[in-house]
């Protein structure tokens, strides 16, 4: 049978007809790899598409019972979806993934998990670890073929693979982890998978940027992308939705790492303030709304005297740009000048918060800080803060509200507007100097 023969970047999965020095995509030299593709599946029959009435679709989940992940899947694992699942190494994908599939074979469902790097005594020794009830068949090749075979063997409803990038198609001539290599691979399986109504799970290694290795097609072509974050000296760990076809993106699940597994966390805000203590300045405490739900969270910030010429501003979980404005708000309003403070904020526990709620906390964290003035651990804060000093309204104040009053917090610095709440101090606040004042 004829042969197609095109070029194909090895860096970015670039293809043309005919050899190029210089690949015009990624700029990469002495790239393009020439590529014979066989014509044998164009000579087949080609069947007739297949059209369903929207009335015959039915959507259809599995609740695994796993609360966190349950809840950034947005309700459960949706029947024949595919899910991108990315993390640094060790951090605890596979664990999360024996987890599901435990789960899975305990609900009398059947699994296939598919490893291309580590070998079946590995598997077994880690599975005999975390002491799983269910027991699920493993398949440890890296052979494309051999996993669609064996998927197509028995009706799987769920099929994990472990990694996509040490899976590769021999009819290639490129190496596994190849971006070409990657894209091909990932498309013929989820099509496989979702032709076999079968869920299908992808575990993905991210480079030191900490996006997904390979090409970001990869993330289009997939129906979910989880991001599983987190220290791993630290003991908890963070689940999250990228993209979610079949529920919202802003959800976190919220996971601790014990000696037998992953554990949920049922209550995230006792879980991130338990550690507070007694702190005293440049502190303060922070209802963030992710997804459907709020969490406590400690927002902590310092202002040494600096010892440059240009002073630092420096953040974490919370936008850097946005910080120079607010330092700027605080100078103006307060008549403090920062040029021989540097500043330094943190959102404690890995958390990214991107919502303006948080200004007035961090305003208040930097404050406290400047003046040693210790603000209370029964004390939360929430509000936008204007480029005129202004404290402006946010969404879901009263739910905010509920979560501090749950975790027995008392006071609540807020923007006007909210009523009164019996038990709690509510001051509402018109501007930052109000702050300043309240604070002093």
């Amino acid at each position: 049978m004829a042969k197609k023969v095109v070029f194909v970047c090895d860096a970015c999965g670039y293809e043309t007809f005919k050899w190029m020095g210089k690949c015009p995509r990624c700029g990469g030299w002495d790239t393009i790899r020439e590529f014979k593709v066989d014509k044998a599946a164009e000579s087949q029959e080609k069947k007739s598409p297949v059209i369903v009435s929207d009335d015959d679709i039915t959507e259809e989940r599995i609740v695994l019972g796993i609360e966190e992940m349950d809840r950034v899947l947005g309700g459960g694992l949706t029947t024949g979806s595919s899910i991108l699942l990315g993390g640094d190494p060790g951090i605890g994908k596979t664990t999360l993934c024996f987890a599901i599939a435990a789960r899975m074979v305990e609900l009398g469902l059947n699994v296939l998990y598919v490893s291309g790097e580590e070998s079946l005594k590995q598997l077994a020794s880690r599975r005999k670890r975390l002491n799983l009830n269910g027991n699920f068949p493993i398949l440890a090749t890296n052979q494309l073929d051999d996993i669609i075979e064996a998927a197509s063997g028995k009706a799987y409803d769920l099929v994990i693979i472990d990694s996509i990038q040490s899976v590769y198609n021999s009819s290639l001539p490129m190496l596994p982890g190849n971006v070409s290599q990657i894209k091909d691979v990932s498309s013929k399986l989820t099509m496989a998978m979702k032709s076999m109504d079968t869920t299908l799970i992808f575990i993905g290694h991210v480079t030191k940027e900490g996006a997904i290795a390979g090409p970001k097609i990869l993330e289009h072509m997939v129906d979910t992308v989880l991001y599983f974050e987190g220290d791993k000296m630290l003991p908890y760990r963070m689940l999250r939705a990228i993209k979610n076809r079949y529920g919202p993106v802003d959800e976190v699940g919220i996971f601790q790492m014990k000696k037998e597994g992953l554990i949920s966390i049922e209550n995230p805000s006792q879980f991130f303030v338990s550690e507070r203590g007694d702190i005293g300045s440049g502190s303060a405490l922070f209802p963030y709304i992710t997804g459907s739900r709020p969490i406590i969270l400690e927002v902590q910030a310092v202002t040494p005297k600096t010892n440059f010429s240009i002073p630092k501003r420096l953040s974490l979980g919370y936008d850097v740009n946005r910080l120079f404005i607010l330092i700027a708000v605080i100078e103006k309003a307060i008549g403090k000048p920062f040029f021989d403070r540097d500043v330094y904020v943190n959102v404690t526990g890995g958390m990214k918060v991107n919502e303006p709620a948080v200004d007035l906390s961090v305003a208040a964290s930097i404050i406290s800080s400047l003046k040693d003035i210790a603000i209370g651990q029964d004390t939360a804060l929430f509000g936008e803060v204007g480029l005129t000093g202004e404290i402006r309204r946010i969404v879901y104040m009263d739910m905010r509200i509920r979560e501090c009053e749950r975790l027995g917090i008392r006071k609540i610095f807020c923007p006007k507007g909210i009523e009164k709440v019996q038990g709690l101090e509510i001051v509402p606040l018109k501007n930052i100097r109000e702050l300043y004042e309240h604070l002093l």
